[in-house]
């Protein structure tokens, strides 16, 4: 498993091309925030957090797209899943690795958020923080089983994200309103609707990814 996870790790950095994407596309929608909204609305925790998870959720589909894309390009495609080891744990390790790499560019983001922003301290960013981590889970397992569903049809690019975005809603949704919460200190009892739900996304998309992955890969 560990492994797995490190193997993830080591393609997506060869990758540069990829996490360079990325974190230049994060760049220019905080540049594009910054320019085209008043200074008043840089203030407006509300419109914070919906760019945040817009981007975030954008980021997350390429970062599963790419991913499958290029185990095809190295030639290690079939090589993987057609092991007699067990599925469930390449897909848990990509899982782990992908919810990593988007925390990463999320707590870029954060940075960003700070410097823009007097709403978002240090100590607001690293409670969003733990809300991105749970809600990472969720949208990658998801996205990955979404992806693979999609994935032998020739609008894939066009089919992902327009299956993914309807069932990842619940999610951005509820991430944006503890985002929204937590930067404005709410009491921490209205955070637990929102709390379980993400909970229980990521829980029961992780359980369907671990039955069905198997069956889902072609090669």
């Amino acid at each position: 498993m560990i492994n797995l996870i490190k193997n993830e790790f080591f393609f997506e950095r060869k990758s540069s091309n990829n996490l360079f994407y990325m974190t230049f596309f994060s760049f220019s929608c905080l540049i594009i925030m910054f320019f085209s909204l008043p200074p008043s609305k840089l203030e407006d925790i509300g419109v914070l957090s919906g760019f945040f998870w817009i981007i975030v959720s954008l980021v997350s589909i390429k970062l599963i797209e790419n991913s499958f894309i290029r185990e095809k390009e190295y030639g290690i495609y079939d090589i993987i899943y057609s092991l007699p080891s067990d599925k469930f744990l390449i897909f848990a390790s990509k899982t782990i690795a992908f919810s990593l790499i988007l925390l990463a560019i999320e707590a870029f983001l954060l940075c960003g958020y700070i410097l823009i922003s007097s709403n978002i301290t240090i100590t607001v960013a690293i409670k969003i923080l733990a809300v991105c981590l749970l809600s990472n889970i969720g949208l990658i397992s998801l996205g990955i089983l979404i992806y693979l569903i999609t994935s032998l049809s020739n609008s894939r690019s066009f089919l992902f994200p327009l299956i993914l975005f309807p069932l990842i809603i619940p999610i951005l949704v509820h991430s944006s309103n503890l985002f929204i919460l937590i930067a404005l200190e709410e009491k921490i009892s209205l955070y637990n609707e929102s709390v379980f739900l993400l909970l229980t996304f990521a829980i029961v998309s992780m359980i369907f990814g671990i039955n069905f992955f198997d069956r889902l890969v072609k090669y």
